[in-house]
């Protein structure tokens, strides 16, 4: 017979373990329980859908088992699962932190929402139609920052002027419909920034230029405009046409060919200037212009058309 495992590589085992497996296993040993909630607990991806439905890799949670209140609950079945939730609630948030590579929000509204308040640490948060991100950074613990991504998908409100939003290394914004404008977007210090599935009235790129040429920006500023159709950059290249016509400029020389980030668009490349599209060169100072173009990529969802804002050096 084998010797029992010493507590260092228990230790590591349990670490590593899938979360689900684990879970079961410790909660059915009253020994392992003990040090369970010291071992820092790892997943990849966790998910927290409106009020009800929390998942945790291949472990979820569901709030309804808790808050069931009818005849339902004298079946034997519903009782059980009643008890697995509650059981479960406690496992994860009786946790001192949960250690975590993408933490999603879908649909939440206020932090009273969130039907477990846990302790995370995370590499990346993402929030989908929920009211204000910050509702949600009391869960997230100061070692995660600053982030590797932050996406966020028409909020109710955006706090462009925010450190999360300044420091995380890579910053998306989504719009999910039409007419929501963007509000203050031309106030954010950052040297990059993607904004996707832009449609009518998301974003005033004139804004956007008019204040880099009143206040500058470095070197290297690159703002990627993104569109799903044709229709939305036409407009927006009008109303740009029709401010810094002036200033339109072949670009000859500019090479756009290169590879964006493959969390962006699955590793694609930029392939040519966009057709028939106006190309631009703006005086900013002395020592650099902002240059605006379209282009267009082939990504995993199909055609994706880019108007790109970009500071070079003259």
């Amino acid at each position: 017979m084998s010797p029992p495992l010493s507590y260092p590589a228990l230790k590591l085992v349990l670490e590593y373990l899938d979360v689900k497996k684990r879970y079961h296993i410790t909660s059915r040993n009253s020994v392992l329980q003990k040090i369970d909630h010291l071992i820092p607990l790892r997943a990849g991806n966790l998910i927290i859908w409106k009020d009800s439905t929390v998942s945790l890799d291949d472990l979820e949670y569901s709030a309804e088992y808790i808050n069931w209140k009818t005849n339902m609950e004298v079946n034997k079945v519903f009782k059980i699962l009643k008890a697995k939730a509650k059981l479960m609630k406690k496992y994860l948030e009786g946790r001192p932190n949960i250690q975590v590579d993408h933490v999603s929000f879908y649909y939440v509204k206020s932090y009273s929402q969130v039907p477990l308040k846990l302790n995370l640490i995370s590499n990346k948060l993402e929030a989908f139609c929920c009211s204000d991100f910050r509702i949600f950074l009391p869960m997230i613990d100061s070692r995660s920052f600053p982030l590797k991504k932050l996406k966020l998908t028409q909020e109710e409100s955006i706090d462009v002027d925010h450190p999360v939003v300044h420091t995380a290394e890579d910053v998306i914004f989504q719009f999910s419909r039409e007419n929501e404008l963007f509000k203050d977007i031309e106030k954010l210090q950052r040297e990059k920034l993607i904004i996707q599935n832009i449609m009518r009235g998301n974003v005033d790129a004139v804004r956007i230029i008019k204040d880099w040429m009143k206040n500058g920006r470095e070197i290297g500023t690159e703002y990627l405009l993104c569109f799903s159709s044709n229709v939305w950059i036409q407009q927006m290249f009008r109303d740009i046409e029709r401010e810094f016509n002036e200033f339109r400029n072949n670009l000859n020389g500019i090479n756009v060919r290169y590879v964006i980030n493959k969390n962006y668009f699955q590793f694609v490349l930029f392939n040519r200037f966009l057709n028939r599209k106006p190309r631009f060169s703006i005086p900013m100072s002395t020592a650099s212009n902002i240059i605006i173009f379209g282009t267009e990529i082939q990504a995993k969802d199909g055609t994706v058309y880019q108007l790109v804002l970009k500071v070079v050096s003259t």
